[in-house]
C-alpha cells in the first residue's frame, strides 16, 4: 500500500503499521488516525457520510472510533481552497479602505457617498 498522509495536515505516515490503531495519532499535528476522514468511504454527499452499507453511523468524523469497516485512504487531506475568501477580502477592502492580509493598501475615497448612491438617503428628507 501507498504512504498514508494526515487527514488534518497532510504529513506523511511512514511508521505507522496497519490496520490502524484506534489509538493511532499523526506524530506532526497530533490529530487521531483512526478516524472516518481518513477512510476510503468517507463521502459527505451520502447518508451518514459513509459509503460504507453497513457501518454504524459515527457522528464525530474527526475523533477516533470503533469502526471495524475503515480502511485508510491513501489520500484524505485535501488543502482549503481560500480563493473565494481572498477575492471578497480584496473586494471589501477596495470598496471601503484598508489594508488586506496580502498587504496591499486601498483608499477609502468616497465609500459614504458610493453606500449614499446605492441605498439613498433613508432618513425621509428629500
Amino acid at each position: 500500500m501507498k504512504c498514508l498522509y494526515c487527514w488534518k495536515c497532510g504529513a506523511e505516515q511512514h511508521d505507522e503499521p496497519l490496520p490502524l490503531s484506534r489509538m493511532a495519532e499523526c506524530p506532526n499535528c497530533r490529530a487521531q488516525l483512526h478516524v472516518c476522514r481518513m477512510c476510503v468511504f468517507f463521502d459527505t454527499s451520502v447518508a451518514n457520510s459513509c459509503r460504507e452499507p453497513v457501518a454504524d453511523p459515527v457522528m464525530d468524523k474527526d475523533r477516533a472510533n470503533f469502526c471495524g469497516y475503515l480502511q485508510p485512504s491513501t489520500r484524505p487531506w485535501r488543502p482549503a481552497n481560500t480563493e473565494p475568501a481572498r477575492q471578497s477580502e480584496h473586494e471589501l477592502a477596495a470598496l471601503f479602505g484598508g489594508q488586506t492580509q496580502t498587504g496591499e493598501e486601498n483608499e477609502p475615497g468616497n465609500a459614504w457617498n458610493e453606500l449614499d448612491s446605492l441605498f439613498g438617503d433613508k432618513t425621509g428628507k428629500d
